[in-house]
Order: C-alpha cells, then sequence, then structure tokens
C-alpha cells in the first residue's frame, strides 16, 4: 500500500526536474557571446544569417576598493558589450580581454594585491591578434571598445593599422571611444545632475553598475559599500561643473583640455586626509537602478557611434 504514494511522489520529483531543466535550456539564437557558441553556429551567423559584425571588448583586472571585486572591468565590459551587440542586431561579442595595460594596484609590495597588468605594446599586440583572428573567420566591421582607461591609445592604434592592412581586402576596423571617454563624461553629467557624488575609481559608477549586473547578492559588490570609508576628492559638485565647462570651452575653441575631465583629472585638497584602500570617491549611495540608467548610457552612446561610425565608412545615413 505503500507503494503507491512513493511512486506518485518520485514521479512529482521527477516532473518537477524535467520543468526545472526545461526552464533552464538556453535558446541558443538568443547568444551573441562568441565564446558560447560552438564553430558551426558562428559559421551559420556569418555566412548564412549575415552577422558580420563583431565587438573586440577589453576589461581590466585592478583593485577598486575593499567592496568591488577585481574583475568589475571585465565584467561591465562584457555585460554592457552584450547589451550593444543585441541591440544592433547583426553583431557577436568577442572574447573580452580581461589584462590591460595600467592596472591600479599593481606594484612590488603593492598592499592592494590581485590586479594583473601588461605592457602597453603587449596589449596593442594582442588586441591586433584578436582583428586578424576576427577578419579570418569572416567578419567583415570590427569594432574595438575598452571599458578602463588603461589601453584606449593602444587600441584606437591597432584598430587604425588593421584597418589599413585589411581595409582592401573589404574589412573595416572601428575604434569605439565613445564607449569610454563620452560615457564617462555622460556618467558624470547625471550624476551631477540627480546631485549624487560624482568620484572615480570604485565610486558610484562601478559599483552601482555592478550592483545591477551581478548574478546574486554580494557576488561582486560587497554589502560594506555602504559605509567603507573613500579618499574625498576635495572638490565641490559646483566646482566639478566649473573645471568640465571650462574643459568644454577649450575644446570648442580648438584647444587641447588641461584634464580629461572633472573630477577624473581633479587636483588633491592638501588639507584632505588621505585614506589609502583604492577608492576615490563616495560609493554609500549605489543602487542597481542607478547602475542600469548609467548602463543604459554606456549603450546607448556606443550604438550611436558604431552606426555612424559605419555609415561614414560606407556613405550612408545612419539611423
Amino acid at each position: 500500500m505503500r507503494k503507491a504514494p512513493i511512486v506518485l511522489v518520485a514521479s512529482m520529483l521527477c516532473s518537477t526536474l524535467a520543468y526545472a531543466q526545461a526552464a533552464k535550456t538556453v535558446n541558443v539564437k538568443e547568444i551573441v557571446d562568441l565564446e558560447l557558441l560552438t564553430h558551426t553556429e558562428v559559421y551559420d551567423r556569418i555566412h548564412n544569417q549575415g552577422m558580420t559584425s563583431v565587438l573586440i571588448p577589453a576589461g581590466g583586472t585592478e583593485e577598486r576598493g575593499p567592496q568591488d571585486v577585481l574583475g568589475g572591468h571585465t565584467f561591465i565590459a562584457h555585460y554592457n558589450a552584450v547589451q550593444v551587440a543585441k541591440q544592433l542586431g547583426n553583431a557577436l561579442v568577442a572574447p573580452v580581454l580581461p589584462i590591460t595595460p595600467n592596472a591600479t594596484g599593481v606594484a612590488p609590495g603593492t598592499k592592494e594585491p590581485g590586479g594583473v597588468t601588461m605592457p602597453p605594446e603587449v596589449f596593442k599586440a594582442v588586441v591586433a591578434a584578436e582583428i586578424e583572428s576576427m577578419a579570418w573567420h569572416g567578419f567583415k566591421d570590427i569594432y574595438v571598445m575598452g571599458d578602463h582607461g588603461g589601453g584606449q591609445k593602444e587600441m584606437k592604434e591597432a584598430a587604425a593599422e588593421a584597418d589599413a592592412k585589411l581595409g582592401p581586402g573589404g574589412v573595416h576596423v572601428y575604434y569605439v571611444a565613445d564607449f569610454y571617454q563620452k560615457t564617462h563624461d555622460d556618467i558624470d553629467m547625471y550624476l551631477y545632475e540627480h546631485k549624487l557624488p560624482i568620484g572615480g575609481h570604485g565610486a558610484m559608477m562601478e559599483t552601482s553598475e555592478m550592483l545591477y549586473m551581478q548574478p546574486a547578492p554580494g557576488a561582486w559588490v560587497r554589502p560594506i559599500y555602504t559605509t567603507v570609508p573613500f579618499d574625498p576628492t576635495g572638490v565641490t559638485p559646483e566646482q566639478w561643473k566649473a573645471q568640465r565647462d571650462a574643459r568644454d570651452a577649450r575644446i570648442a575653441a580648438g584647444q587641447p583640455p588641461r584634464a580629461p575631465g572633472g573630477q577624473r583629472g581633479r587636483r588633491r585638497d592638501p588639507d584632505t586626509p588621505r585614506v589609502n584602500n583604492g577608492l576615490t570617491g563616495d560609493p554609500h549611495p549605489s543602487t542597481p537602478q542607478i547602475g542600469k540608467a548609467l548602463i543604459d548610457i554606456c549603450v546607448n552612446n556606443t550604438v550611436a557611434e558604431i552606426r555612424k561610425l559605419t555609415a561614414e565608412r560606407r556613405g550612408t545615413t545612419h539611423q
């Protein structure tokens, strides 16, 4: 008499497990990550579906305060690149480069261990090799971009040199600056307009974005982000705005800016005590909702620039 209930429970359990497995089934058609596809699937995307665009993002591995994990640049670069590819509708995302030049905290005897860096010339060679690999596979439009400040110059140079080399064969390579520079500028303005603290390393931008992206609470941003001490900027929001306006005026007049923008190129107040924990700004008000807004800024900027660059190369009007 006991066998019937046991069989029924077992049957129900099997059905539940089967449903759970079915719910986890991946829809391959929605995948844009090159490394999550088989070589036959990539061939089909390129040669049968006309997906001849590919994004090559660079991330980075470095400290960003006691609360944010070392792989933040790589995770952010990957997530944003995937969103860009999905919006474009005809692009795949190449493996993200997790090591870039000028990683913060990488030095003999550092008290902020874990970062990985490489010489600029090596990084440029790696970018060039990945570009060439994508060209061999049949991609016709290759877009290079990075989430980390270190390596931007090398990516731009590698893209220009590869474009000159591959262009006669119908392959075009683009450096997408807005993935980084315009996005940082626009995010600073967003924070200013929303009366949120503007900072640099490990502060509002990175912490909020990773709060939104992380697969589980605490996975990429530790809960201490709301209380962790940080290195004050010594610059008020009004001073930041004045610096930005002065920089923009110099650019409009055809003069080089004195600093890369706002507090990111700030001078430090000598009377402000130093907090040596890798943070250059206040992450305390960070939220996933703010992170989503900042991600949208990056994705929209990048999609717009890619469409503009491509249209200019092809002599068409971008939308």
